[in-house]
């Protein structure tokens, strides 16, 4: 059984997903495999140190307070 990852259909949707049948989305991407594509991203004027993953993770709190220090209008 393959995995599914969910996607909105909705136009509010940040998060596409291009699935291993899909042509990759980019140049880069790896053939036969999923991958997601984020829409509306905002930079940060500050890089934020963090450790990368190959899959998703969830950041620590300091990590956060460091993002939302650079965000002041967005609320969790």
């Amino acid at each position: 059984m393959k995995p599914q990852i969910p996607s909105s259909s909705s136009s509010g949707s940040r998060i596409k997903r291009n699935s291993p049948e899909s042509e990759p989305c980019t140049p880069w991407a790896q053939a036969g495999t999923w991958h997601l594509v984020l829409q509306d991203v905002q930079g940060l004027p500050l890089p934020v140190p963090a450790a990368g993953q190959l899959g998703p993770w969830k950041p620590t709190p300091d990590l956060l307070n460091s993002v939302f220090q650079q965000l002041p209008a967005f609320r969790p």
